[in-house]
């Protein structure tokens, strides 16, 4: 009996770290997106700004017109539903340093982006489809 129980237990831990779609982030708490989506944010800009050469006012510039909108119509609705404190709390994360390259690293504006979509998918706002 006891290496049966054991058997089991071991198979229901290998059955909560599956790696099948919908087990990763559309799992986590909206806070917890939202915070992973800002380190995403950081890390994207500074690789523009540090190490592509792109200055600050162009990079906030494209920010502002590629996510502006969909970005403050996520950031009002977690406020709404989450209250500003959380919503300042799960801001304050570390963001990682990015390492530059000979040729760009379009990985961190891609996360931001799968986060956002996530996001707005979850809390039903019109940019969920794009």
């Amino acid at each position: 009996m006891g290496r049966s129980f054991s058997l089991l237990l071991a198979v229901a831990f290998l059955a909560g770290c599956s790696t099948a779609p919908g087990t990763g982030w559309s799992r986590a708490s909206d806070l917890s997106v939202y915070g992973g989506m800002q380190v995403y944010a950081r890390a994207a800009v500074d690789q523009e700004v540090l190490c592509a050469g792109f200055s600050t006012a162009s990079t906030a510039e494209h920010w502002e017109r590629d996510f502006g909108a969909r970005q403050q119509a996520v950031t009002e609705a977690l406020s709404r539903r989450y209250g500003p404190e959380a919503l300042a709390a799960s801001r304050a994360t570390w963001a990682p340093s990015v390492a530059c390259r000979e040729t760009g690293d379009p990985r961190w504006r891609a996360r931001y982006t799968r986060l956002l979509r996530l996001l707005e998918t979850r809390l039903s706002l019109a940019g969920a489809d794009g």
